[in-house]
């Protein structure tokens, strides 16, 4: 199939998708009733805000939490976790004339939820005395628009061969290859040399039990160690490995982390196991050099924003507008650098498939920093978000079972 057939094709099926999830909460906001929405788990009413404070890449954190009742608080069960696209709504209902802001959730507990919003032009000026409703949304990811007309890049060799357009390469078997974990059985072994000989695309396949998430780790440490030339050519060893879930890419990380690889986990901290929290960028960052500096501006910009809800004049609003818009820039401009030196010292950047995409992260990296992408657990991943990861990588290790159940749908076409 041509690449922009496919695109072409996969987009429309994604859009249908994304229709139906759209389609299920408008029929829920039309038809069903905020405590019934509630005791779905998809709503939250009368929520206070209890905090609202400056975080990563300048957005607002608004942490919500129940009114207190008879000394309780306790948000009803519910299905918000990070990562969840959220409206917050006034309290006529949570319908689109009543929608205030769109957020992400970073943090959830049984007491509070915290929402990342983006601000709009004007400030995000919500009133802390008043109350407010939570819904979830029909997320949005798709990077499939990037495979149209991708000519150069570090994947370009790669699509060639995964579309047919050329036949993959192989380069010599290495011979000082000395396997790292003792303990691998001989088809694992096998598979690390095959893994390692490939020039574009390794494919790691068995039933579950086989021991596909040791020989990844294998090769993923191989690589690192080995810093591999490929036809007289210095390529780079740094690998980006991923997989469809938070907790697939959290078993990699346990696992790297024994064998004292230098790794970095991108991602929400609340989505990832503790044990493995202060590998994470957030952890990272919080103890880099420049991140004394971060926590003065954002200090900075909380204060003006406590500042502009007392002031009542026009003009010194708008003054402390600009002085926000100006820290802000500097903000970002901070944590830009801040994140790129941290990147840029690991060996292994983890991720889940759409936590790769290119509004995260990974964009302050050039284009071509891996040279390897892993994907774990491919066969539970949707192809699409597969390729966020495969786009930035020149050679690719995608391993999994492909008689396993396959992602979940919500659209019936």
């Amino acid at each position: 199939m041509e690449v922009e057939s496919f695109v072409s094709k996969t987009l429309e099926l994604l859009q249908e998708e994304r229709e139906a999830e759209i389609e299920e909460t408008r029929l829920w906001q039309e038809n069903v009733s905020l405590k019934d929405l509630q005791s779905k788990g998809v709503c939250l009413l009368k929520l206070r805000i209890g905090s609202q404070s400056t975080g990563l890449y300048g957005r607002s954190l608004i942490l919500l939490e129940p009114r207190k009742h008879m000394g309780v608080s306790v948000l009803p069960s519910n299905n918000f976790g990070p990562g969840d696209i959220v409206g917050v709504y006034d309290l006529d209902g949570c319908k689109p004339s009543s929608q205030l802001a769109t957020g992400v959730v970073t943090r959830s507990s049984q007491s509070a939820i915290t929402v990342a919003c983006e601000d709009s032009p004007d400030g995000l000026n919500l009133d802390t005395d008043a109350l407010y409703n939570l819904m979830k949304l029909a997320n949005d990811v798709t990077a499939l628009n990037t495979l149209n007309g991708y000519s150069s890049g570090p994947a370009s060799d790669l699509i060639s061969v995964l579309f047919g357009y050329s036949e993959p390469g192989s380069l010599s078997q290495p011979n000082d290859l000395s396997f790292l974990n003792t303990g691998l059985d001989e088809s694992q072994r096998e598979a690390v040399s095959f893994a390692l000989s490939q020039r574009e695309v390794a494919v790691i396949h068995g039933p579950p039990g086989t021991g596909k998430t040791t020989t990844v780790v294998e090769i993923i440490l191989q690589v690192v160690k080995r810093g591999q030339k490929v036809e007289m050519m210095s390529y780079s060893t740094l690998v980006l490995c991923c997989a469809g879930s938070n907790v697939a890419v959290d078993n990699l990380v346990e696992r790297l982390v024994k064998a004292k690889a230098k790794v970095l986990r991108l991602g929400h901290p609340a989505r990832l196991l503790e044990s493995i929290q202060k590998h994470s960028l957030d952890a990272v960052l919080a103890h880099s050099d420049n991140s004394n500096i971060i926590a003065d501006i954002r200090k900075d910009i909380d204060k003006a924003f406590m500042g502009m809800k007392k002031i009542r004049d026009k003009g010194d609003r708008v003054n402390l507008k600009r002085e926000v818009g100006e820290l802000r820039k500097e903000l970002r401009t901070r944590e830009a650098a801040a994140i790129t030196e941290v990147l840029k010292r690991a060996d292994v950047v983890l991720a889940t498939n759409t936590g790769a995409n290119d509004g995260g992260p990974l964009k302050n990296l050039p284009v071509d920093h891996f040279d390897w992408v892993v994907i774990d657990e491919c066969a539970q991943a949707l192809e699409s978000s597969c390729w966020i990861a495969l786009l930035r990588g020149r050679r690719c290790v995608l391993a999994g079972d492909y008689k396993q159940l396959p992602p979940t749908i919500k659209s019936q076409t």
